[in-house]
């Protein structure tokens, strides 16, 4: 199994079809069908169900298409990086929605020492960006608690409570909150704080009107604006709310942690060691 083979496969399956992948790639359609073939072969296992309306994906196939992804992408990255040895580095770099506005004056202060640098920037949920890390498709990245960090080596960057934003025409009635003034609220959640902020409802024997879980910090914030509902967030994405009342939940049990995460046991690469020693280790509030 090669790089070419898999670049193949994945038009295939991006394609549908054996013909469209081949003009995709400027190829004739032999060499694609052997191709495909031969990693069938090789693998052991069907990789397409075949059929009048195209060519579809089999669970195997569904896997290793998930993993020829990340390995072109990371073949592609290495190539650029090391075409530009002894002219500049690239960073990759992994940024979730909640933690932009921690990490960009890192950015900034580490472009300033290092402007012969590039960076290679992949948004995402936490979840996603930790298999990224484990692929190798990034040296760094920044993860909120709470995580999976079992295999991974992790700097604090901050601690920080809670923020509760409101539709513009039902602010708060006072910058700090318990839980218990929320009771009534329609509440949206991001997913990756749902059971975070359950168990905590539930702790004082309080149940959360949730209106909606969504997956994106970001899509939360929109049906703020639409006066839908009221949106639990980590402090730093107070940035993010212009415009809307914001109050602060004075609840020690809802905070959360922002780190920088690199691979167990795997020494970073040069620039995200350069880029590590410009953190400096969190100050307690």
């Amino acid at each position: 199994m090669d790089l070419r083979q898999l670049e193949v496969f994945r038009q295939v399956v991006d394609s549908g079809s054996v013909s469209e992948a081949a003009r995709r790639l400027h190829m004739s359609q032999p060499p694609v069908t052997y191709a495909v073939r031969q990693l069938e072969q090789e693998l052991g296992a069907p990789l397409f169900e075949r059929s009048a309306r195209g060519m579809a994906p089999t669970e195997a196939g569904r896997l290793l298409y998930a993993r020829a992804v990340g390995l072109l992408e990371y073949a592609r990255s290495t190539r650029a990086e090391v075409s530009q040895i002894g002219r500049r580095r690239i960073l990759r770099l992994g940024i979730t929605s909640s933690t932009v506005a921690t990490v960009l004056p890192l950015i900034a202060r580490y472009h300033a020492a290092h402007p012969q640098d590039r960076f290679e920037v992949y948004d995402g949920a936490t979840f996603t960006l930790l298999q990224k890390l484990r692929d190798g498709i990034l040296d760094l990245t920044v993860a909120r608690t709470p995580a999976p960090l079992e295999d991974f080596t992790c700097r604090p960057l901050c601690t920080e409570p809670m923020i509760a934003a409101a539709p513009p025409d039902a602010p708060f009635e006072s910058a700090r909150l318990s839980l218990q003034s929320l009771e009534g609220r329609p509440l949206i959640l991001y997913r990756r704080y749902e059971e975070l902020i359950r168990s905590a409802f539930a702790r004082q024997g309080l149940s959360p009107e949730l209106l909606c879980i969504c997956d994106d910090a970001r899509d939360a914030l929109l049906w703020v604006r639409a006066g839908l509902a009221t949106a639990l967030f980590p402090r730093s994405m107070r940035g993010l709310c212009a415009g809307l009342p914001l109050a602060e939940l004075d609840e020690p049990e809802l905070t959360t942690q922002a780190l920088l995460v690199w691979r167990r046991g795997a020494p970073p690469a040069p620039a995200a060691r350069d880029f590590l020693a410009l953190c400096p280790p969190e100050k307690p509030e």
